[in-house]
């Protein structure tokens, strides 16, 4: 059964190549949402096997404690994206245990080997 990936990205066009990707791989994009606030309630109304996240998502949440909310309702796992290396930024996405922690300006390549890790 192809597993179900949620990806929450705020910069629309990121979030649709994402998702592309994702089905490539042969899994079911649940959705892409650009807020936690969205985030948090897809998940609630269809939970995905996994969540690919920006840790840098705009508004009342960012990624970081939308993970926190979604992890403390089910035992979820999360792939971080970031396009920011801020040390403090990093450390504080640790404390939510994420399965991991990929750059967005990565190349496709090590973006698709952390994505085939995560489905596991």
């Amino acid at each position: 059964m192809p597993k179900k990936i949620l990806v929450v990205e705020d910069e629309q066009l990121i979030g649709l190549m994402l998702a592309e990707e994702i089905k490539r791989m042969g899994c079911i994009v649940t959705a892409v949402v650009t807020s936690g606030q969205a985030a948090v309630r897809s998940v609630q109304r269809n939970p995905p096997d996994a969540v690919l996240m920006d840790i840098s998502l705009a508004g009342v949440l960012d990624g970081i404690e939308t993970a926190r909310i979604i992890k403390g309702e089910r035992n979820i796992p999360i792939l971080f994206f970031t396009g920011h290396y801020d040390r403090q930024l990093l450390d504080r996405a640790r404390t939510v245990c994420p399965a991991g922690i990929v750059d967005k300006l990565d190349s496709p390549e090590n973006i698709r080997a952390a994505l085939s890790s995560l489905l596991r």
